[in-house]
């Protein structure tokens, strides 16, 4: 070890005596820092006029677009080619490199001692990003320190493996300008090789294994997985050991075959080794962020940890459909690295793929091949998208095999567990993919099939309809395919049930009376009489006009609606149009709603009577929306019967639960989140699937006169400070 730090402080002796490794650490910071300190100062500004933002350490350092560790990373592959060009290549040049190899220092301490010198130059460029980093914590409160620590230690396994790199490219030539150009050349290639061939399944694998663009990105986001690292470390010792070999291969002659058998062994080897760590089963993971965010919740491990068969996940893709692109073959390793958090804890989860063509909603293809027949515009779009058509299935093959006409022929994953089955869709809108919540709620389906709740809609009596696509009908918070919160994208069953001559379901959680607008017959009625009477979950949605057809139900309840509308004068709005707010006591039912009061979250109804509402037949009943005069315009009632709980919600207006209502874009409502906590409420908190997610606590405060520090102290502080420093060395070392 002594040898190998002697020629680490040697080489960085030789280092610092030349200006190259001076004026990398004097541009560096400024380069780094332009965009990063512009903004902290546009978010700063942007609190201050009334923003706010969560996950503000995730924002600012780990944003894909102007994150400061996404911008780093693609810097360094700039300055690393400029220090290692001359680490080898200048012995070789000088011809000392043959007085190295006849001296009786071994190979390997050659090696490592240049290659731990680069290590400590790393360290300093590390040291600079640190300094960022702790810049930011004047800036932020409550910032996330493990959050920093993972995405610096990405970036500092990052420069390492450069360096490894560069070492080798150095001991290919005595030019140091050509060790710099094929080390610049070698490293743009890893970054993008994982670009190539990825429709070639066969080749996929290979490409995104040698690719090392993406593997500082879990590190930035705040997860360290075994894989990303023993990769690293794999790099490295390849690259050094390959070096070595080179340099042992002139000092001792070897015959040609065997200097060729030693280098295909140690790339076999090598990438052996990665595919078996590379193994699911054999990744571990730390989830270094403070939020946990790249950790399932409790209720999502909790059901993965009762499994005992495998899950099979088979994305269907439409080639005919407009998200056809999600599920290209170019995009598998993207798409399979959404599902990270579950194979995390699934080691021994499978993917399949499956291509085909049928009818599908894209418009705008059809329109672009007016009167052509699906076959025809399916075979352009494969050539197109470069896609073998002889493996994209024709409808009839695919309807052999699994029914997607119910899905629209969507772009859709089917999960399978043992027998049981159930579709995991993609939603229209900025996410588009499935979050934790909607992929355990379908792992429910199949898991613990019966422990899905029924949602039970009365019909028969003129109620809002739960299938039609109308502003006034409910289908889009019921079984809107497309809509993440939909009922049954959240885990729930949806039924119907005509009272005149049908039972109510017995797994029924909760029956929905949603606006009638007939009288209930007598025989629904005492049906109805029976529910409530035994404790049954209740939703009543009522609207002007319906007084006198709920009143049987709301007697029951000590509840009564209003006789008129209730009006309020308004700027903008019709006096019909009801904004109304969260009431004090709505934390009782579910804690969230105590936050959306505390944030004066409104909730839009359009034509709402008030309730009166009493505390008979041993309810407890507050309020949960009231309007701007107090009154009530939804209630939540509980009580203790036949050793249950039965929990009844009656709102006068039905309007806020419509299709209408829930696209509505002006003004900001809570409508949608009011519903998801309503039936979260009904279901004792087991559906929707709560993720346990974890609220940051980091907000920014920043002001111009820090940012005025921010920019002296790294662009000129420390530049400055060094560039003299580097001029009297210089200078003094030239004058001895």
């Amino acid at each position: 070890m002594k040898i190998i730090f002697r020629i680490a402080r040697q080489e960085l002796s030789l280092l610092f005596h030349s200006p190259v490794a001076w004026l990398i650490l004097i541009v560096f910071p400024v380069q780094i820092g332009m965009d990063f300190i512009h903004y902290i100062q546009m978010i700063g500004r942007a609190q201050r006029m009334g923003n706010h933002f969560s996950n503000v350490t995730a924002m600012i350092f780990a944003s894909p677009q102007q994150g400061f560790y996404p911008g780093v990373k693609g810097t360094l592959y700039l300055y690393i080619p400029l220090l290692t060009m001359g680490l080898i290549s200048r012995e070789t040049h000088s011809g000392s490199i043959k007085l190295l190899l006849s001296s009786p220092i071994k190979v390997r301490d050659i090696v490592l001692g240049k290659y731990v010198a680069m290590m400590g130059y790393g360290a300093l460029l590390l040291l600079i990003i640190c300094l960022y980093s702790i810049s930011g914590a004047f800036f932020i409160e409550n910032i996330d320190w493990t959050l920093l620590a993972s995405g610096s230690m990405g970036l500092y396994l990052l420069i390492c493996a450069y360096a490894a790199i560069g070492l080798f490219m150095s001991s290919l030539t005595s030019y140091q300008v050509v060790a710099a150009i094929s080390t610049l050349a070698v490293l743009a290639g890893l970054n993008f090789i994982g670009g190539l061939f990825q429709g070639n399944d066969a080749v996929r694998g290979i490409t995104h294994f040698m690719s090392i663009s993406g593997r500082t990105e879990q590190f930035i986001f705040g997860l360290i997985s075994t894989e990303d690292a023993f990769y690293f470390f794999l790099v490295i010792a390849f690259f050094l050991a390959i070096t070595g070999m080179r340099l042992q291969d002139q000092r001792e002659a070897r015959p040609a075959i065997i200097r060729t058998a030693r280098y295909i062994g140690l790339i076999a080897l090598c990438f052996l080794t990665g595919y078996i760590s590379s193994r699911p089963i054999f990744t571990g993971y730390v989830d270094m962020t403070a939020t946990r965010m790249h950790t399932l919740g409790p209720q999502s491990r909790e059901l993965i940890a009762g499994m005992n068969k495998p899950l099979k996940i088979t994305t269907y893709v439409n080639i005919l459909d407009n998200n056809y692109y999600l599920g290209a073959p170019e995009k598998k390793n993207e798409d399979e690295r959404v599902l990270t958090p579950y194979r995390r804890f699934m080691p021994d989860l499978k993917m399949e793929y499956v291509y085909y063509y049928d009818f599908s909603n894209n418009k705008n293809l059809y329109k672009n091949y007016p009167g052509e027949s699906d076959a025809a515009i399916a075979k352009k779009v494969a050539d197109i998208q470069s896609l073998d058509y002889k493996k994209v299935l024709p409808p009839d093959q695919i309807r052999k095999t699994v029914d997607l006409g119910p899905e629209e022929n969507r772009l859709v994953r089917l999960l399978q567990y043992g027998k049981e089955k159930t579709f995991l869709r993609y939603y229209n809108d900025l996410m588009i993919y499935p979050g934790e919540q909607e992929f355990t709620a379908a792992l429910r389906r199949i898991v613990t099939p019966a422990e899905i709740p029924v949602i039970t809609f009365l019909t028969g009596n003129g109620e809002r309809s739960i299938t039609k696509e109308g502003d006034a009908a409910l289908k889009k918070f019921v079984n809107e395919l497309s809509f993440r919160h939909a009922l049954i994208n959240q885990g729930f069953n949806v039924d119907t049930v005509n009272l005149s001559h049908e039972e109510i379901p017995a797994a029924t959680s909760v029956l929905v009376i949603a606006d009638p607008k007939m009288a209930i017959p007598p025989i629904a009625q005492a049906k109805l009489d029976q529910y409530i009477s035994s404790g049954g979950n209740l939703f009543v949605i009522a609207e002007p006009g319906s007084q006198e057809i709920l009143k049987p139900i709301l007697q029951q309840l000590d509840v009564q609606l209003g006789d008129a509308p209730i009006l309020e004068e308004s700027r903008d709005y019709a006096p019909d149009f009801i904004l109304a707010s969260f009431s004090n006591k709505a934390g009782e039912i579910t804690p969230k709603l105590a936050g959306y009061q505390a944030d004066s979250g409104v909730v839009s109804m359009v034509g709402a009577v008030n309730l009166q509402y009493g505390q008979q037949f041993g309810f407890h009943t507050i309020p949960l929306l009231t309007a701007k005069n107090g009154q009530a315009l939804a209630i939540a009632a509980e009580r203790k019967i036949k050793d249950k709980t039965q929990r009844i919600i009656v709102t006068g207006d039905a309007d806020f639960m419509s299709t209408g209502e829930l696209g509505r874009r002006k003004p900001d409502t809570w409508n949608q989140l009011l519903i998801t906590e309503s039936f979260r409420w009904f279901t004792y908190g087991r559906f929707p699937v709560n993720t346990g997610a974890v609220r940051s606590k980091d907000v920014i405060d920043s002001d111009d006169n820090g940012i005025l520090s921010m920019r002296v102290f790294f662009f000129g502080v420390i530049p400055v400070s060094l560039l003299i420093f580097a001029t009297v060395l210089l200078l003094y070392r030239k004058r001895r």
